[in-house]
């Protein structure tokens, strides 16, 4: 019976393996073998799972894997309902872990023992470096591609830029310039380009006391407009994103406006050395940087193209999609212009000090970020071993914060899809890890306030100056997004309105005595259309 002697052979020998004795029956034998390698089995499950930390989430070919592909940040929602807070999600270059969890992010976003910022790929060229943005260039070595102590004496440099008791001026100077030259008295079309030239101006002007002129805006759109094809149609492939030559070109291109920037604030300074005064103001960005005496020119040059070109998208954008929601929703546009209309005459111009009783505008532009947050990823590298919502997240782990997944949790918001305003009315709290769009802590965008502040005086002035409704033969996806970036530009390229500049009139009337009393500054579109849709032969509210 050679077959029966092979098997008794092949479960002796598993016996020694196992450590057992030879003397065991054949069926013994039999349920101890498969008790050993369904053991093995699942010690390999466990240590496989702890590699990938034990998290969650779909895997390629997925549904929700192919969601996210095509929505982006708005798939991350569907993925962190399904998965949980703390999500493990494969891409070609190696897992990430994305995580929503509101009641953990502020820890996320400070503990520096266990979180750090990711450091940027350098590009083949070695000189820029690509990161989670639609276009932000990062130089190598750049002031934000720091840490620790280096990175904080950086901040302490710039920082006063960010408090630049010019900047709502700026703003408002800018707008009126660009509004009257670009809008007129009536103007119907895409106004996203706008929002960002009247940023971009004011912004050098803040940054060196430097005036843009046309060519510069110019120039800087087509750059920006060559970041927002090559990312269009890139769509899917990640390589078609890398950067590359003629990238790296188009930021030198940028390098060209910072150039004259900086030449005029030399020979300001100058001036002012010689004769006791000259066109450049202490808080400006370049004026800092040039005092400090820490920096080389190429230093200060980066960070002028990241600020003008970067940081302009938050306002932006911010102040974009803010007005178009609002004219979505047009009893919430009409109680922002009240407001503005309470605290700013009609015969006056907007007081700057006076900006920050627009409690409601306040109001709409924080809810416009939670609802439509420009940046909606932020990255970390985990440095030590963690826990995360209960979650343990190896080290060395790529770790992204869903900002927008976080923003818009039915756990924290109320019907989140909603833009309501109401969310952040003075004095209300904030849940917990509610708002995250500008980061939290030590770490956070040093420019929030400053931003903010832009923003409040774009649409102050926009409601100041216009009646603004939705145009009647374009719809505004403002869930849109940008491909392979997870910002929320929108994929279609435009948010388009409809606006007139409304007008201002003096006139009298006769009181029951009979005297005549002299109304200044009436404005006339107010007083004889009932609402701003209206104004247009659309439904009154």
């Amino acid at each position: 019976m050679p077959a029966l002697s092979q098997s008794f052979f092949n479960f002796n020998l598993s016996s020694r393996l196992l450590g057992v004795s030879g003397d065991l029956s054949p069926q013994t034998l039999l349920v101890v073998t498969l008790s050993f390698f369904t053991l093995s089995f699942f010690i390999l499950l466990k240590v496989n799972k702890r590699w990938r930390g034990g998290i969650a989430g779909p895997r390629v070919g997925d549904v929700l894997y192919k969601e996210v592909l095509e929505k982006r940040h708005h798939g991350m929602i569907s993925v962190h309902e399904k998965y949980g807070e703390v999500v493990s999600f494969p891409t070609p270059s190696g897992t990430v872990i994305f995580m929503r969890g509101n009641e953990e992010l502020e820890r996320v976003f400070t503990d520096t023992k266990y979180f750090a910022k990711n450091t940027d790929t350098w590009s083949a060229a070695g000189t820029v470096s690509d990161v989670n943005n639609l276009i932000q260039p990062m130089y190598k070595g750049s002031l934000f591609e720091t840490t620790g102590k280096e990175h904080n004496e950086n901040r302490k440099t710039i920082n006063p830029f960010f408090a630049h008791p010019l900047m709502i001026q700026s703003t408002i100077k800018a707008f009126n310039q660009y509004s009257d030259a670009r809008w007129g008295e009536e103007f119907t079309g895409d106004i996203l380009d706008d929002f960002h030239s009247i940023v971009k101006f004011a912004m050098v002007e803040l940054l060196g006391s430097y005036c843009l002129t046309e060519d510069d805006d110019a120039l800087l759109k087509r750059v920006i407009m060559h970041f927002v094809k090559k990312n269009v149609d890139g769509a899917g492939d990640e390589k078609a994103t890398l950067l590359t030559k003629k990238d790296e070109e188009m930021f030198l291109e940028m390098e060209a406006v910072a150039d004259r920037c900086l030449e005029h604030v030399k020979a300001e300074m100058t001036t002012k050395a010689n004769e006791g005064q000259g066109n450049v103001h202490e808080k400006g960005l370049v004026y800092l940087m040039l005092k400090s005496g820490k920096y080389s020119d190429q230093a200060i040059k980066e960070l002028f193209v990241n600020l003008v070109v970067a940081g302009g998208e938050t306002p932006a954008l911010a102040c974009c999609k803010t007005l178009a929601a609002m004219a979505q929703n047009p009893a919430i546009l009409e109680r922002a212009a009240q407001e503005v209309d309470d605290t700013f005459p009609a015969s006056a111009d907007i007081d700057p000090s006076k900006i920050d009783r627009l409690d409601y505008l306040d109001a709409c532009i924080m809810e416009g970020l939670r609802r439509y947050a420009p940046a909606t990823i932020v990255g970390r590298r985990v440095v030590k071993e963690t826990k995360v919502c209960g979650v343990t997240v190896p080290k060395d782990s790529n770790l992204q914060v869903s900002v927008h997944a976080a923003h818009m949790n039915p756990a924290v918001w109320d019907n989140p899809d909603a833009f309501n305003p109401e969310r952040f009315a003075k004095g209300k709290e904030i849940p917990k890890g509610g708002f995250v769009a500008f980061g939290l802590g030590g770490r956070a965008c040093p420019g929030k306030r400053a931003y903010m502040k832009m923003a409040k005086a774009i649409l102050a002035c926009m409601l100041k100056k216009y009646i603004v409704v939705e145009d009647p033969n374009t719809k505004n996806d403002l869930d849109s997004f940008m491909p392979n970036r997870f910002v929320a530009w929108p994929s279609e390229g435009h948010v388009t309105l409809k606006m007139v500049q409304r007008i201002n009139v003096n006139y009298t009337t006769k009181n029951n005595d009979g005297d005549v009393d002299t109304h200044f500054g009436a404005d006339f579109s107010r007083q004889f259309v009932p609402t701003r849709r209206s104004a247009f032969g659309g439904n009154g509210r």
